[in-house]
C-alpha cells in the first residue's frame, strides 16, 4: 500500500511539474506539423459508465494520456479505485483494475466531423475472465448543439452486443479573467446524452432505450497548457427494464444480493487536470 502512494504522489508531482515547465521549454512550432500530446487526472467521487455504478463509496482516479498525429490518436485511461468493492467477500483495498487502449482516426468534412476507433478494454481477471473489444463510429455537426452519433460494436466476447449514444453540448464562454499571470478565457459546458444498448447472447438477452445523463463542467485555464475542470453529472435509466438491468448490477447489488437497497440514478462529480501541449 506505502509503494502504491509513493507512486501516486510521483505520478501527480511529475503532472505539475509538466504543467509549470512547459511555457518555458515549448518551441514555437505549428501544432499541425508535429505530434500533440494530452495528459489529464481526474478525481471523482463515482466511477458510472453508461449508467451502470463501478464504484462504491470511494475516490477514484481516472489518469489518461494521449498522443496525436495528422488525425490519428492513441490513448491509454486507466481506473484508480481507492476502496475497491468489485468482489464480494474482499477487503476494499486501494487497486487500479482497469485500463483501457483506445484507438481512432479523426477527420472533417465541412460541418460533418467524424472518428472511427477501436477500444481494448483490459479489465482485472478477478472480475472480469474476458476482455472486451469495441469497435465504434462517431458522427458529429459542428451546428448549434453539436448534435453527436455514437456507435459501439463488441467484437470479442460472445453474441452481438450494441450500444448507441446520441448527445448534444453547448459551451459558454464566461470571463477572462488573469491566474499566475496568465489570463484565459473561463467557460461554462453543458450537455446530455440518450442511449439505446442491446445484448443477445447464449444464455442473456436485454434490449431497451438505456442510459441518459446530464452534466455540466466549468473549465479554468490556469496556463496555456493547463486547465482545470470541475464538473457535475446526474446517471438515469431511460425504461423500466434498464432500471432493472442497471440496479442488478452495481456494486452494492453485486456484494449484497436481492436484499440490497439498490439504486439506478446517482449524481456524482469531480475535478479534472488537464495538460495539453
Amino acid at each position: 500500500m506505502k509503494r502504491k502512494k509513493q507512486i501516486l504522489s510521483g505520478v501527480l508531482i511529475l503532472f505539475m511539474v509538466l504543467a509549470l515547465s512547459l511555457p518555458v521549454i515549448a518551441q514555437e512550432q505549428e501544432k499541425e506539423d508535429r505530434p500533440t500530446a494530452d495528459l489529464s487526472w481526474q478525481f471523482y467521487s463515482k466511477y458510472v459508465w453508461r449508467g451502470y455504478e463501478l464504484s462504491k463509496d470511494s475516490l477514484v482516479m481516472f489518469p489518461s494520456i494521449t498522443v496525436s498525429y495528422k488525425g490519428f490518436a492513441l490513448n491509454m485511461w486507466g481506473d484508480l479505485d481507492t476502496s475497491y468493492k468489485g468482489n464480494p467477500g474482499e477487503d476494499s483495498t486501494n487497486k487500479w483494475w482497469e485500463t483501457d487502449w483506445i484507438l481512432t482516426y479523426s477527420n472533417s468534412w465541412k460541418k460533418l466531423n467524424y472518428t472511427l476507433g477501436w477500444i481494448y478494454y483490459d479489465i482485472d481477471p478477478s472480475t472480469y475472465d474476458r476482455a472486451s473489444q469495441e469497435l465504434f463510429t462517431t458522427l458529429g455537426l459542428d451546428v448549434l448543439l453539436k448534435p453527436t452519433l455514437s456507435v459501439y460494436r463488441e467484437i470479442a466476447l460472445a453474441g452481438e452486443r450494441w450500444y448507441i449514444n446520441l448527445g448534444i453540448s453547448h459551451s459558454f464562454p464566461t470571463i477572462k479573467r488573469e491566474i499566475f499571470g496568465f489570463c484565459g478565457e473561463q467557460s461554462l459546458d453543458v450537455g446530455g446524452w440518450i442511449s439505446y444498448m442491446s445484448i443477445n447472447s447464449r444464455d442473456y438477452d436485454y434490449e431497451a432505450m438505456h442510459d441518459g445523463n446530464i452534466w455540466a463542467a466549468y473549465n479554468i485555464p490556469i496556463t496555456s497548457y493547463l486547465t482545470v475542470v470541475p464538473s457535475i453529472n446526474y446517471s438515469f435509466p431511460l425504461s423500466n427494464t434498464a432500471q432493472t438491468n442497471i440496479r442488478q448490477s452495481n456494486f452494492n447489488y453485486i456484494n449484497r444480493g436481492p436484499s440490497a437497497n439498490t439504486n439506478s440514478s446517482w449524481v456524482y462529480g469531480g475535478v479534472a487536470l488537464k495538460l495539453s501541449f
